[in-house]
This record gives structure tokens, sequence and C-alpha cells, in this order.
């Protein structure tokens, strides 16, 4: 059911920092808590008190997935998502956004259980312990608001839900206009070495590897990890592995980096993923390796990949 909003200019940040007491006390001692906010201008216009009740819905449902404890993080940062991200993922729209990104290390879903985590009633839960409607109302909430949600998880690994607000204009909007239209007319670097890119989604490997192409390198694809480790074994020229973190297939990011390394010393290596922070489940990223969190734009992964190369 639409439920009447009120919304108003929020700043995400400070409201999250000054809920964070009552969600820390709806967790429970076993679970730690933190909140991350990045940047000053996390401005949207939103409905203050339905965003607090979508935030302790997803708390909720995160310390339900950690009965032994672990570790939950709200991340908050203003992003832009641009073309190459709204082929990766159709629902998406382009435009400045609010990303709140609530990220926990529990069970994490099924791919059968996270097709159907949006639908009214659906849970996964015991008799008496939820109506499944929590995930349902942030859903709504978020479509409401003219944002999106979208949901990260791997049985296991913890699941991340990312909701996007669409983010308030500011008064130097036409300033910010300009710095963009520079910003594009800038060259995009661009390079001809290989770099062998692993990601099990393949539309969203498929944007990837076109976008890579465009910048001029020569690009070889793999699925999952085993995959990978044959493509290397195929070509010994692969100066850079582009790989995602949290994979299914048994073999994860930084494992298979840590193969790649053994096998290819001198290869450089970029994660990528789209959980909040690159320790997930508690593993730290395989040594000297960089991170490059999604969504992120084309000139973002063309500079980092210009930076590692060089």
């Amino acid at each position: 059911r639409r439920q009447p909003l009120n919304p108003k200019l929020v700043d995400v940040g400070q409201l999250v920092t000054g809920f964070s007491d009552l969600l820390r006390r709806s967790l429970g001692e076993t679970i730690e808590f933190r909140t991350v906010v990045t940047g000053a201008s996390n401005e949207a216009l939103v409905d203050a008190s339905q965003l607090q009740n979508a935030l302790l819905n997803l708390a909720l449902n995160a310390r339900d997935a950690m009965p032994r404890g672990g570790k939950l993080t709200i991340d908050i940062s203003r992003v832009k998502l641009d073309v190459d991200y709204a082929q990766m993922y159709p629902h998406m729209r382009t435009g400045d956004y609010v990303l709140i990104s609530v990220t926990d290390t529990g069970t994490g879903m099924t791919p059968e259980v996270k097709e159907k985590a949006f639908e009214p009633f659906f849970t996964t839960k015991g008799v008496g312990s939820g109506t499944g409607l929590g995930l349902s109302m942030v859903y709504g909430f978020a479509k409401q608001s003219g944002g999106n949600i979208q949901l990260y998880s791997e049985p296991g690994q913890g699941t991340s839900v990312r909701l996007f607000l669409p983010a308030a204009q500011k008064e130097d909007a036409k300033m910010s206009a300009e710095v963009a239209t520079a910003s594009r007319a800038a060259a995009i670097p661009g390079g001809t070495e290989k770099i062998l890119v692993v990601e099990d989604d393949p539309r969203v490997r498929r944007v990837a590897v076109s976008r890579l192409i465009d910048f001029g390198y020569q690009v070889v694809e793999a699925a999952n990890g085993v995959e990978a480790l044959d493509r290397l074994a195929q070509n010994d020229d692969i100066a850079l592995l582009f790989t995602d973190i949290v994979m299914p297939g048994g073999m994860t990011g930084d494992e298979l980096a840590a193969e790649v390394r053994a096998r290819r010393p001198n290869i450089r290596v970029l994660f990528t993923s789209g959980y909040a922070e690159p320790a997930i489940a508690g593993r730290e990223l395989a040594q000297s390796g960089s991170w490059l969190k999604k969504p992120y734009t084309a000139r973002e992964l063309a500079v980092e990949l210009r930076d590692i190369l060089n």
C-alpha cells in the first residue's frame, strides 16, 4: 500500500549518526556496529521517519542473519550512476544519489531467496519471527522516494543492501555542471596492456569488457576463479587482474589473486565489489591489491587502472 510520505531536505549522514544509538541497542552486544560517512554533502529530499524505519528493518534483518554475532556497517556516500552502470543494472536510473549501504557478515542468501527477497510476506524466518514485510517495505519506500534498492548477497559471505536516494540539488548546481562538462572533455586515460576480467554476472562483465576495449586495452574474460586460472595459463602477457571479490564456485577474488601472484608475481591486481567494505566476513584483501567500490564510473575505472599499471 502506498503510504503518504513527508519528504524534506535531510542530511542523511547526520540522521544516521543521530539514530545509531537506537540501532546499536536493537542489535545487541554480540554484533559490532559502525557507521561510515564519506563526504560532507549527503543531503536528500526524503521522509526522515520512514528512512529511519527502513534502516531499522534492515538492521533487524541483519541481526537475525547473525545469531552468533558479527559485524554490521552502515556506509553513507554520494555517488553518480552513469550510463555504464545503468547498462549493468537496467532497473537503475542515471543521476546523483546518496547511497546508504547496510552490510552484514551473516549467513547470506541463496540466489533463490535473493530473487524473492522483496516480495511481500516472503520470509525465511520461523513462525512468529517475522512477517516478511520488512524488505518489501524498504523496497516500496526507496521506489516511492524516487530512488532504488540493490541486494548483494552470497551464502556464507553476508549481505549488503544498497539504498539509493536522489541527492538534493544544491544552489551551486550550475558550477557542478560546468565542472562535470570540463571533466568529460578531458581525455579518459587508456592503454594497450592485456587485462584479465573476472566477474560472475554476465551483464556486468559484458559492460566492463566493452569499456576496457574502448579504453584501448586487450581483454581476456572469465566467469569464475577456475576459469580465470585457465585463461592465465593460456596468456603469458596478462598485466593486470580485475576481479570481483565475492564469487560463487568455491574461489573468492582474494584467493584467486593469491594464486595468480604465486604463478605470476608481477601481475597487478584491482578488486571490485558491491559490498560496503573490502573486508568481507573478516577476510582482508590480498596484499597490495587496490579496490574499486561499485558503483564506479567509466572515468574512475580508467584512472584507477592507469594508476596501478603505471
